[in-house]
């Protein structure tokens, strides 16, 4: 284009011939002729219609057009153009096979082709490919929302260190269609329980219930195909939808974009939160980071917007569902309980007091939690693990068994398991006498006195007595009334006139 403007300069302003123009150019006197001629084409027609403006800006200002329609094709053969054909067949098959992130990309198969022995450039097949690819392209339509009537719902996975370990976690991720609004979960699997809790999480959350949720193509939320349309879903969808009121609808396959709202959310939430932080001591403090976070998205302005997400969701509350209520979900599972007072769940132990030994309890599994029943009244319960092989064990279980076996105290795991100040409290005064403290510890659970409460009043006498500590003081600090009534505590004037006492005698004593 630059060119051809001054190639018309040069000869109209300048009055320089062909042959100079070519030589000041550096091009051939062909092109500057062909230009000339083309330029007093266009100025003989100007002054033929008696309007030259519209024909002489049409000619400078349009770009140079090359005839290449007869021009043919040196190294895309009909042999190459085969080959190419053949090998994005071979992606299309393993995209429909769900292969998507194995297929070969343009360098692959210009590499395919040289290592065949074909002579041929990376820039015919890209353009071959893009032009084969471009006649197939798809064509999308704007969708316009109703306040509250859309929500978009996806996975996807996040790796955390937790507690110095790295660990694969799943995120799911929420998104209102109108405003945008945005709420993630953090969840160590990607199963029902988790996928039924989000639910309840984010509908709590907004205080309604969106009228329509639309899903991809997952487990928990398609049980099976009834054809390539037709999609049965699972009984927790079913559950959900009747509880809360809202319909649903799934994602043609491969068609993600048919999410596109979550699509761009889950990138973008899991981006502005764990790319700039990804360890944490422990799943919760991440939950709560992860919320931190979509609450400072939300109290962003959309691109032309006037309001703030939170402001704009603040008005699609009003056409929400009412909310009516929480759903508890959770699976319940039968289990017997083994020689060590512990039942498996997958490949982890949990344990229960240790007189069920060979009975079986009732199991209420949540997605974090594990609720143990039996005989239909609650006995414990366990942080759920995900690990392989952990047991999970409560000191307290097992004292029924530690008062005829203490011995087996000091190497067990339910020591191990305790919390660190009764082990500090075994290994600074016990360690010697564990019969003592496994009846300590039973004298607790009878009048239900906590561990916590426990080590408060051990520290209190350990700073009067270090050297005397046993189980008779510690029952006159933490009151020995055996109905658990009128309990006696150490603000009490009964236990001042104790600890008042053991001073003295620990002071006779060291005279002595």
């Amino acid at each position: 284009m630059i060119d051809k403007q001054k190639i018309i300069q040069l000869w109209r302003v300048e009055k320089k011939s062909e042959v100079d123009i070519g030589k000041a150019l550096g091009i051939s006197r062909n092109t500057v002729r062909r230009y000339v001629k083309s330029f007093q084409k266009a100025l003989e027609q100007s002054q033929q219609l008696g309007y030259p403006q519209p024909i002489l800006e049409e000619f400078l200002l349009s770009l140079p057009r090359y005839n290449s329609v007869n021009r043919g094709k040196r190294k895309s053969t009909t042999e190459i153009i085969q080959m190419i054909d053949e090998y994005l067949q071979d992606n299309a098959e393993k995209r429909r096979l769900g292969k998507g992130k194995q297929v070969l990309k343009k360098i692959d198969i210009w590499e395919l082709l040289q290592a065949s022995g074909q002579d041929i450039g990376y820039t015919v097949v890209c353009d071959y490919i893009r032009e084969k690819e471009s006649s197939n392209r798809e064509a999308f339509i704007r969708q316009e929302y109703e306040p509250g009537e859309n929500c978009e719902f996806d996975w996807c996975e996040i790796k955390l260190s937790i507690g110095q370990e790295e660990r694969k976690l799943y995120m799911a991720v929420f998104t209102m269609c109108q405003s945008n609004f945005r709420f993630g979960m953090i969840f160590q699997r990607q199963d029902t329980l988790a996928f039924m809790e989000a639910h309840l999480a984010f509908f709590a959350i907004l205080g309604g219930v969106p009228q329509r949720m639309n899903y991809d193509n997952m487990r928990v939320a398609i049980a099976e195909f009834a054809g390539y349309q037709e999609k049965k879903p699972t009984i927790s969808l079913l559950q959900l939808s009747t509880f809360y009121g809202f319909s649903f609808r799934f994602c043609n396959i491969y068609c993600g974009h048919e999410k596109g709202h979550v699509e761009r959310s889950v990138e973008y939430v899991r981006r502005k939160a764990f790319a700039r932080k990804d360890q944490f001591e422990t799943i919760s403090e991440a939950q709560s980071y992860l919320e931190e976070v979509c609450a400072g998205l939300n109290s962003k302005k959309l691109t032309g917007r006037a309001y703030t997400i939170e402001e704009l969701m603040h008005e699609e509350r009003k056409a929400l569902l009412a909310h009516p209520g929480r759903m508890e979900c959770f699976v319940m599972e039968q289990a017997k309980v083994d020689k060590y007072a512990t039942f498996v769940l997958g490949t982890n132990h949990y344990s229960v007091p240790d007189h069920l030994v060979g009975q079986r309890v009732e199991v209420k599994l949540f997605s974090n939690q594990l609720k143990i029943y039996w005989q239909g009244a609650l006995l414990c319960s366990h942080p759920r693990s995900y690990q392989t092989g952990h047991w999970e064990i409560t000191l307290d279980h097992y004292l029924r068994t530690l008062k005829r076996k203490p011995g087996a105290l000091h190497g067990s795991a339910a020591l191990r398991q305790a919390c660190w100040y009764l082990r500090d409290m075994y290994a600074s005064s016990f360690k010697d006498n564990a019969r003592d403290f496994v009846e300590l510890l039973h004298y607790s659970k009878t009048h239900q006195i906590s561990h916590e409460r426990l080590w408060e009043v051990y520290k209190q006498l350990q700073g009067i007595c270090p050297q005397d500590i046993s189980v008779d003081k510690l029952k006159v600090l933490l009151g020995n009334d055996p109905q658990g009534v009128g309990m006696t505590y150490a603000d009490s004037e009964i236990v001042q006139q104790a600890l008042s006492q053991l001073s003295e005698i620990n002071q006779i004593l060291q005279q002595n």
